[in-house]
């Protein structure tokens, strides 16, 4: 029986803790103080710094050919944690088991000599990863090739844009085939025609069995790319499992926060909960008793991750086909998707979004009352309204989700967004395979062709 795979990253109760002194005289007293206690063998209570825990007991596993995103705000611990599985920080506690060769993009020139060359920092990099100079001059071509930095190469690297130098170290570390590739924020600098060569490259990587830890806070990349993903809040895990679930755990806190913010900034903190469904002892006409059709099972779909401040909430989402709830559609079908609900209090400039998403978490198709010139209207106090957006589908067979939200945009540029009831997971359906050829992309557009033979080279093209 062969042995099992091994984890090429085990982490095991991380810590991490860093001493927070007022003034240098502090450190140098406290310095002091820890030789006085090394000699004599016991502590005092006297300590002249408090303790910041960066990280607090981080446990999970990478496996091969897995992709792990760890997201968090800023100060979370991230680049803390990937700095002690890299090997560049210690932890205060915990063990780190690695197997392989792990190559690190955390921060822009690390390992580069501003002195060298490009192409003298190609060798040592590839020689400080473990690669033979031999092996580093048979890769060299394809390196410099990636890297697309032209006669640049030949020249020092403190001469290089930001762009450059993250061009170079990315097609370094990717070239000398690592078992673990771990990258922070590094691509955010590069042009979008690089990122997407570089998405593409560290896709293959991870198909051919390299594991990746990934850091951004671009949520669609981390959705797209990864399998699993980890949010750190405050230094610890705050959840782990599915790249889609954990993202959309991470945008109710980014959403709360900025809900936290504009209540300070407005005065008495608004009422907490947004998921008021409609009660039996309501009075609803007879004509909108349909509205309420499904209402349970949107309860339950809706409470995951929900968020709002609770001036207005969503009572319930359907999707109709030929005026019946469905969900099951064939490509190019018309749907009807109600969005009901109800106002707690008067709302002026409210707007109201529609987003289809891939049950895995990437955004596919966007509406909102803003692209439809419909932020004028006035809602009343206690008054249930219902917005009908009329849609095509023409999407990539498969299922998906939507996405509804309520939202007051910023009052001016730079403000934050004022979300009111925000629904991450409101229906589920399924589109079936194009009869006439599946289409490649999630999406097709509506457009216009036209063909036509130009006169001048008629019989050069056109026989």
């Amino acid at each position: 029986m062969s042995d099992p795979v091994k984890a090429p990253i085990q982490l095991e109760a991380i810590s991490k803790c860093y001493r927070i002194f007022q003034n240098p005289q502090d450190r140098f007293k406290q310095a002091l103080l820890d030789r006085f206690h090394g000699v004599l063998g016991k502590k005092t209570a006297n300590q002249y710094y408090r303790e910041h825990w960066a990280l607090r007991d981080v446990s999970f596993e990478l496996q091969p050919g897995e992709a792990v995103g760890i997201l968090g705000r800023n100060g979370a611990g991230k680049s803390t944690l990937l700095q002690i599985i890299a090997g560049t920080l210690e932890p205060t506690s915990g063990s780190v088991k690695t197997s392989g060769r792990i190559t690190a993009l955390l921060e822009l020139g690390s390992g580069f000599n501003p002195e060298f060359t490009g192409r003298e920092n190609v060798f040592l990099n590839a020689q400080i990863l473990g690669m033979s100079r031999e092996d580093a001059l048979t890769r060299f071509d394809d390196i410099a090739s990636f890297a697309d930095i032209g006669d640049f190469v030949d020249q020092p690297v403190k001469t290089y844009s930001s762009g450059m130098m993250m061009r170079l170290a990315f097609a370094v570390q990717t070239a000398v085939e690592p078992k673990v590739l771990i990258v922070d924020e590094a691509l955010s600098v590069g042009d979008m025609f690089f990122q997407a060569k570089c998405m593409a490259r560290i896709s293959k990587l991870v198909d051919s069995g390299v594991a990746l830890l990934f850091v951004s806070h671009d949520i669609s990349v981390v959705r797209q790319l990864c399998h699993r993903a980890v949010l750190l809040n405050g230094g610890a895990v705050q959840a782990i499992g599915a790249a889609a679930a954990v993202s959309d755990e991470y945008v109710k806190y980014q959403l709360q926060d900025r809900n936290r913010s504009a209540t300070s900034q407005e005065g008495p903190e608004a009422p907490e909960s947004v998921n008021v469904p409609l009660k039996s002892g309501d009075i609803i006409p007879d004509s909108f008793a349909d509205l309420v059709f499904g209402q349970d099972a949107f309860e339950q779909r809706a409470s995951f991750n929900r968020t709002g401040n609770g001036n207005a909430h969503i009572v319930n989402v359907q999707m109709l086909r030929r005026d019946k709830p469905a969900s099951d559609y064939e490509f190019n079908d018309e749907a009807l998707v109600r969005i009901v609900i109800r106002t707690h209090m008067p709302l002026q400039n409210l707007n109201v979004s529609l987003k289809i998403r891939t049950l895995q978490g990437s955004d596919v198709v966007f509406f909102d009352t803003r692209l439809q010139h419909e932020m004028n209207r006035c809602y009343q106090a206690a008054a249930l309204y219902c917005f009908d957006w009329k849609i095509n589908l023409p999407l990539l067979h498969g299922n998906y989700a939507l996405a509804c939200g309520l939202a007051h945009p910023p009052e001016k540029p730079g403000d934050d967004w004022h979300f009111v009831d925000i629904v991450p997971h409101a229906y589920e359906f399924r589109v079936a395979p194009r009869q006439g050829g599946m289409i490649d992309g999630f999406v097709t557009l509506p457009a216009e062709l036209e063909i036509r033979c130009v006169e001048e080279f008629k019989g050069i093209v056109c026989e």
